[in-house]
């Protein structure tokens, strides 16, 4: 159980770099003299840099094992928040944010190639769940949290004290958690490790699908201060309520699919899960002549129905990936966050004076994960070409 929290909290650090300074926008935007489109590039930053490491970290942990990289990159993370508290310009607060994410990276991918060494099946749902849990939990009282602490601390206050979770968070994992590597056996060259992985057509249609969701909650969270604040007129700390509410759907999700994995799989779940999706996307559209409620109501459904897609869509992907599951998780990692940044400031950039611009984002990235989960449906599951057992047939 410590080792399950100690992950969960470890692959919060990417989540927590983003929730907890969303309250700070418009004052960012204010100090940096910077652009909407800037403060959104300090997010997609982020989750370029997330993408970005995880292709690295993942593959290297495969040959030297996952304790070491993980330790490094929470090491680098801690560092480059301490930049960004001291960055004195947008730029350089962009370029600080993608090292940012880059250390993120390391425990974003590398906890997931630690459970896959532990579990496989649906023992590998049920413990991404888990894990997904904590992940999830942690970061939803960030808003509120930076919403409280901004008028004390301001921004920079809040990446310092970011820095010292950050920096806690890398004693913990020094102390608790073991090597899950398998040293014993030499990993194939890495274009192999690669070839094998993507040769999985599972694994491609199942990270297509993690990619859309993760792009769909990400344009939502970068959307969300300037909708919600701006458009709609919410205080700091009734944007930190809402998101905390939204968040607390996210987490619904999660665990709902928990337990309609066990009694309808993992592909019929998330198939449901990404109906829930493109429909809560594309309520927004007519129901946003309601008011600021019913897209509020819309948004939750969305972000819910992502939180169910999550652990059943990357299951699938890493599932027959046991010889390889660090170079799979980089692959699949780098996929489902460059997506994420480059979709994720479009509304932004497109101009947002009301809930159109995002609901047809967040509707175009739940069509494509639904397609994705159909192409899923209709093809059989794929063995492990590094079990021992297939290599006998």
């Amino acid at each position: 159980m410590a080792v399950v929290l100690v992950l969960g909290l470890l692959t919060a650090l990417g989540p927590l770099s983003i929730d907890l300074y969303l309250p700070a926008f418009p004052v960012l935007r204010h100090d940096l003299g910077a652009t909407d489109g800037m403060v959104q590039a300090t997010l997609a930053g982020m989750t370029i840099g997330l993408g970005a490491g995880q292709l690295v970290v993942g593959a290297w942990s495969d040959r030297v094992g996952r304790r070491r990289p993980l330790l490094l990159s929470t090491a680098l993370h801690v560092l480059a928040t301490l930049a960004c508290a001291m960055a004195s310009t947008g730029q350089i607060l962009v370029v600080c944010r993608v090292v940012q994410g880059i250390g993120a990276a390391g425990s974003a991918v590398l906890v997931l190639a630690i459970v896959r060494d532990l579990a496989d099946g649906q023992a590998l749902a049920v413990l991404l769940s888990r894990v997904t849990l904590v992940t999830t939990t942690v970061p939803l009282l960030a808003p509120v949290l930076g919403a409280e602490l901004l008028p004390v601390v301001g921004w920079r206050g809040i990446f310092l004290i970011l820095a010292a979770t950050s920096a806690v968070m890398l004693v913990t994992t020094v102390l608790v958690i073991p090597e899950t590597a398998d040293r014993r056996s030499r990993p194939a060259p890495l274009t192999v490790r690669v070839r094998a992985v993507w040769a999985d057509r599972a694994f491609r249609r199942a990270t297509l699908v993690a990619s859309m969701t993760y792009a769909g909650v990400y344009a939502y969270v970068a959307a969300s201060p300037l909708l919600l604040q701006d458009a709609f007129d919410l205080s700091a700390r009734a944007f930190a309520v809402v998101f905390l509410c939204n968040s607390l759907g996210l987490v619904a999700g999660v665990q709902l699919a928990s337990l309609l994995v066990r009694r309808y799989g993992t592909a019929s779940t998330l198939a449901g899960f990404t109906v829930v999706t493109a429909a809560a996307a594309a309520a927004i559209l007519p129901l946003q002549a309601w008011g600021t409620g019913a897209v509020l109501v819309c948004l939750w459904f969305f972000v819910a129905g992502c939180g169910g897609c999550f652990p059943c869509a990357e299951a699938i992907s890493l599932d027959g990936q046991g010889a390889q599951a660090g170079t799979a998780t980089s692959v699949h990692g780098f996929a489902t966050f460059t997506v994420a940044g480059l979709v994720s400031p479009i509304a932004g950039l497109v101009g947002i004076t009301d809930a159109t611009p995002v609901a047809l984002v967040l509707l175009a990235t739940s069509l494509i994960s639904l397609v994705g989960t159909g192409l899923l449906l209709r093809a059989p599951a794929q063995p492990d070409p590094g079990d021992p057992a297939v290599a006998r047939t």
